[in-house]
């Protein structure tokens, strides 16, 4: 018998549908599953990492204040000699194994794929509901794709990763912090409205 399929963290608190005003350019929502792991560089061993990463999972480890993805899987820079590793859902624990044996002797491998989940944002009112939030500078000139930043919004540590010039955003944030982030993005949106997808 398998196990039985994950469920999303914000499953029963993101009801499909539309939610706030009926505007004509509702911010879109939506729930990526991912897989995360938090990869952490040897002393000394940045450049064997770099190569590794090259190797196993056709990327370049992005350099602050960036992401890079490859032909499976994107790293986001998170402090120096830290990134995460995220990939679609796949077998539990999976990617978590293979950085592991891709990176043995070279970094420290920790699987956040239960402790980190993933809310997407996309369409014309992204970049006004993150501003009543965040204190970043998100417009186009400073913040494009292929751009990740650690920050605060509504006084939750989000990771923010800018996808395409869409706009689409992927917003990562600690599982236990998840529902209070949620019902804030939903109240910062409702002006908007909201499309759940």
């Amino acid at each position: 018998m398998s196990a039985p399929e994950p469920t999303h963290p914000l499953a029963a608190h993101a009801a499909p549908g539309r939610h706030g005003a009926a505007g004509e350019a509702p911010l879109r929502v939506t729930l990526p599953p991912r897989d995360i792991v938090q990869v952490m560089a040897r002393r000394g061993r940045a450049d064997a990492l770099a190569e590794a990463a090259r190797a196993s999972f056709g990327l370049d480890l992005p350099h602050a204040g960036h992401a890079a993805t490859g032909k499976d899987a994107t790293a986001i820079w998170i402090q120096p000699g830290h990134w995460l590793l995220t990939a679609p859902r796949g077998v539990e624990g999976a990617l978590a194994a293979r950085a592991a044996a891709a990176f043995a002797g070279l970094a420290a491998v920790a699987d956040q794929s239960h402790g980190r989940i993933t809310i997407a944002i996309a369409g014309p009112a992204a970049h006004s509901v993150l501003a009543r939030g965040c204190r970043l500078d998100l417009h186009p000139r400073a913040f494009g794709p292929g751009r990740a930043a650690a920050t605060q919004i509504a006084h939750v540590g989000c990771l923010i990763h800018q996808t395409d010039a869409a706009p689409v955003f992927e917003l990562t944030v600690f599982a236990t912090l998840a529902e209070p982030f949620f019902h804030w993005l939903m109240e910062a949106g409702a002006g908007a409205g909201v499309l759940i997808e």
